[in-house]
């Protein structure tokens, strides 16, 4: 996570909703739609509502302040590298909501302390050779049975890898590729799941974004999230 995010606090919101423009949709539907896809997984399995959860790269706060709507029992902690963004986003005042600024490898949290962890376009801008030590840290963090939902930008879809380009603070961004971010999340000893594939379609198709639902599999959608799960068998070997 680079500090240099302090810069663009101001004018964050503003940036994504203009490369969002070819949706048609803002900065707050992308955050609803991931925590929609969030919750449709965990429902598939039945799973108890988390009871702290834990969003690295925080930024602003935007994305916990839906969090906080959608699991109103639970205990938010963020993280981000950017202490601007981390001074805006305490001013939400979101109730049982820390915000924590830190440019560390090692999270200040004990061990086992998330049953979900949430993360969203924040590895691309992590140094390669500290993404392992990272990854580590986040399963190091995580209950047993615990979640981790990685969100990323695809750049096998060549539109976002253009938007990406033009975006100031993206511009330099070092890309994961789905396979590589399900090792990454594997070598932490987390069971990974495939690759799910999401945003395919431009405004001007709205009326049949309904069907992008059966497209999570092909690798072309904008964005990309992988989920992953810590077994009790990882949890003794961490």
């Amino acid at each position: 996570m680079a500090s240099e995010f302090d810069q663009y606090v101001e004018s964050y919101r503003e940036i994504i909703n203009r490369g969002a423009a070819l949706t048609g949709e803002t900065f707050e539907y992308f955050i609803g739609l991931r925590l929609n896809l969030l919750r449709a997984e965990l429902g598939s399995l039945g799973e108890p509502s988390p009871r702290r959860i834990l969003d690295f790269g925080s930024g602003i706060g935007a994305t916990l302040a839906q969090i906080r709507e959608q699991f109103p029992r639970a205990s938010l902690d963020g993280i981000d590298s950017s202490l601007r963004s981390v001074e805006v986003a305490e001013k939400l005042r979101l109730p049982d909501t820390r915000f924590h600024h830190s440019d560390a490898s090692e999270l200040p949290f004990a061990a086992g302390t998330f049953d979900l962890v949430y993360s969203n376009g924040t590895f691309h801008h992590i140094n390669p050779e500290q993404r392992e030590a990272i990854f580590a840290e986040l399963a190091r963090v995580l209950l047993p049975g615990g979640h981790a939902f990685i969100f990323e930008n695809n750049p096998l879809n060549p539109v976002m890898v253009r938007e990406m380009r033009r975006n100031p603070f993206d511009a330099d961004a070092r890309m994961l590729f789905p396979w590589h971010l399900r090792n990454h999340l594997r070598l932490a000893g987390l069971r990974a799941r495939s690759p799910r594939y999401y945003v395919f379609l431009p405004r001007h198709l709205k009326r049949i974004w309904w069907t992008e639902r059966y497209l999570r599999r092909v690798p072309l959608g904008a964005q990309y999230y992988v989920w992953a799960t810590k077994t009790a068998s990882a949890s003794s070997s961490a």
